[in-house]
C-alpha cells in the first residue's frame, strides 16, 4: 500500500512539477539550496545528487543551482545529464574554470559513453563549448536573488568556488563583496571537509586538494559552518546491495557505480552525510560539537578550537545511531521508505 501511495505521489509531483515545489508535505516552504560538488573524483557525489533531487520532488528543497568544482569538461555533460534525467533541465550550472582536478575520472566519461540496447543513459545538452558562467559568477547571481538569510550551502568537494566567491566584488548582480553578500543571504553552511577527533590523523582530501581554499573558506566565511569530517562518512559505508536492488542496471547512478570500482564494495557516505544534516538538521541523525572555531594549518590538518563565539561545528555520530542514521542515507538515496511494523 505504501508503495502505491509513494508511486501515486511521485507521477503528480512529476506531472505538475512546480506546484509540489512551491510548498512542502508540511506545508512549509522547500528550503532553497546550493550545492557545489566534485562529481567525477568520488561516486558518492551522485549519490547525494540523487538524494538532492529526491528531496525537491518531495517539496523539501529548492535546489536553486549546482556549481562544478572538478575543473574536467566530461563533470558538465554528466551533470547536465543527470538534471535532465531528473526533469531539470533547467538547472543552473557554474564551473570552475582553471580549477583542480581536471583529469577525466574514473567513471563520467565512461557513463557518458554507456549504450543499453543501443541507446545512451545519459544525453547532455551542455558541454564545454557552452559557456557556463564561472562558478563564483553564478553563486553571486543565485544568492543576490534569494531572500535573505534564507540560502543553505551544502559544498562536498575542493572549495574552489567558495574562494572565488569570498574574493568577488560588486557586478551586474549586487554591488556588495562576495563576503557581504554571503552574509547576507545564506543562512549556514553544511560542508564535507577536513577530519576531527581523535582517531585519524592526516588531512583531508577536500581539504588539501586546494588548500589555498580551503584555508580561505575556513577562515573568512561569514555564516555558520557544520562539517562533516572524514572520520564520519568512513563509519557509514553504503550498501551495495542497494545498487543492485533498488535501481535498475540502466540507471545512471548504478552504471556509474559498478564502473568506479569493481563490485562489490560498500562506499563511505561522506557526501551523502553533508546533504542528510543540511536538510534535515534537526532530525537527530547526527550529534554535533560545541561552537569552536575550525582553522586548516599550511599542511591541510583541520585544528578545532573550542569557543563560545565561534561559528564553527562538527558532526558526530554514536555508535547506536550509526544502523539508523544508514538507513536514513540509504532510503534518502533511493526515494522508498521501509516498512517497520
Amino acid at each position: 500500500m505504501k508503495t502505491k501511495i509513494l508511486t501515486g505521489a511521485i507521477l503528480l509531483c512529476s506531472m505538475t512539477f512546480a506546484s509540489c515545489n512551491s510548498q512542502s508535505d508540511s506545508g512549509q516552504t522547500p528550503l532553497p539550496v546550493i550545492f557545489d560538488t566534485d562529481v567525477g573524483n568520488d561516486i558518492d557525489d551522485v549519490l547525494a545528487l540523487e538524494m538532492l533531487f529526491n528531496y525537491e520532488k518531495e517539496g523539501k528543497i529548492d535546489l536553486l543551482g549546482i556549481t562544478l568544482c572538478k575543473s574536467n569538461p566530461y563533470t558538465i555533460e554528466y551533470v547536465d545529464a543527470y538534471c535532465r534525467m531528473h526533469g531539470r533541465g533547467d538547472m543552473p550550472l557554474g564551473f570552475a574554470y582553471d580549477g583542480v582536478t581536471p583529469d577525466d575520472g574514473g567513471y563520467t566519461r565512461q557513463t557518458l559513453d554507456t549504450l543499453i540496447n543501443g541507446q545512451k543513459i545519459l544525453n547532455p545538452e551542455r558541454n564545454m563549448a557552452s559557456n557556463l558562467p564561472e562558478g563564483y559568477k553564478l553563486l553571486r547571481k543565485l544568492l543576490s536573488e534569494a531572500d535573505d538569510n534564507s540560502v543553505v550551502f551544502i559544498a562536498v568537494g575542493p572549495e574552489t568556488n567558495l574562494a572565488r566567491l569570498l574574493d568577488s566584488a560588486g557586478d551586474e548582480y549586487s554591488p556588495l563583496g562576495g563576503k557581504e553578500l554571503i552574509a547576507k543571504k545564506v543562512k549556514y553552511m553544511s560542508v564535507m571537509g577536513g577530519l576531527f577527533g581523535n582517531e585519524f590523523d592526516f588531512p583531508e582530501w577536500n581539504i588539501v586538494t586546494d588548500l589555498s581554499a580551503a584555508r580561505k573558506v575556513f577562515a573568512e566565511w561569514p555564516t555558520e559552518i557544520v562539517a562533516s569530517g572524514w572520520e564520519l562518512g568512513n563509519k557509514l559505508l553504503y550498501p551495495h546491495q542497494s545498487i543492485l536492488n533498488d535501481f535498475e542496471e540502466s540507471h545512471p547512478l548504478s552504471v556509474s557505480y559498478k564502473l568506479y570500482q569493481p563490485m562489490p564494495y560498500d562506499r563511505q557516505t561522506w557526501d551523502l552525510t553533508s546533504v542528510l544534516y543540511a536538510v534535515e538538521p534537526d532530525a537527530g541523525h547526527f550529534g554535533v560539537s560545541e561552537a569552536g572555531t575550525i582553522a586548516i594549518d599550511e599542511k591541510g590538518y583541520s585544528i578545532f578550537t573550542p569557543s563560545s563565539t565561534g561559528r564553527h561545528r562538527y558532526l558526530t555520530i554514536s555508535e547506536d545511531k550509526t544502523e539508523s542514521t544508514l538507513n536514513t542515507l540509504v532510503e534518502r538515496v533511493t526515494g522508498k521508505t521501509t516498512d517497520k511494523e
